[in-house]
């Protein structure tokens, strides 16, 4: 059996997140592949699982991600499908938990992501700057990232 993390990822914090779940499940033996969500309905087909991450901006999930769920519905609803989103704030919005729960899925979760001011544009900036929010900060749990994709293994991904 083939899972395959797919991540939509605007500044990397969300694909990293992807790749760990991926070396998670590969070291217990479960043939698992990391594409990003512009070419992962290419594969589709060749998956028995799919893992879906994508980040939070502006109290929206972006839109790359939410357009590939869309688009694939038919060919996810005959496969086990696994949710992570990320963001910065400290739980996931009741309203994007919702959108997330209209797709057929087995699980839904949330991490924190981080930011790495280098990697934001001038307008990204100066949201932060306004919200007073850090700039450089990682807030990434890596251990419940691991435990959570291990905990994927009781759902029979193999």
């Amino acid at each position: 059996m083939t899972t395959m993390v797919v991540v939509a990822s605007k500044h990397g914090s969300t694909a990293e997140i992807g790749e760990r779940i991926a070396s998670v499940l590969a070291a217990r033996g479960v043939k698992a592949h990391v594409k990003d969500v512009g070419e992962a309905d290419k594969w589709l087909y060749e998956t028995d699982n799919v893992v879906v991450g994508m980040p939070v901006y502006r109290q929206k999930l972006l839109e790359e991600g939410t357009l590939f769920l869309e688009a694939n519905r038919t060919e996810l609803l005959g496969k086990p499908l696994f949710l992570f989103a990320v963001g910065g704030g400290p739980s996931l919005d009741p309203k994007l938990v919702a959108q997330l729960e209209r797709l057929p899925h087995r699980e839904i979760t949330y991490f924190r992501g981080a930011m790495d001011e280098s990697q934001l544009s001038f307008f990204e900036k100066l949201q932060l700057r306004v919200a007073q929010a850090p700039r450089d900060a990682d807030l990434r749990d890596w251990p419940a990232i691991e435990d959570w994709a291990e905990g994927l293994l009781a759902y029979g991904v193999s």
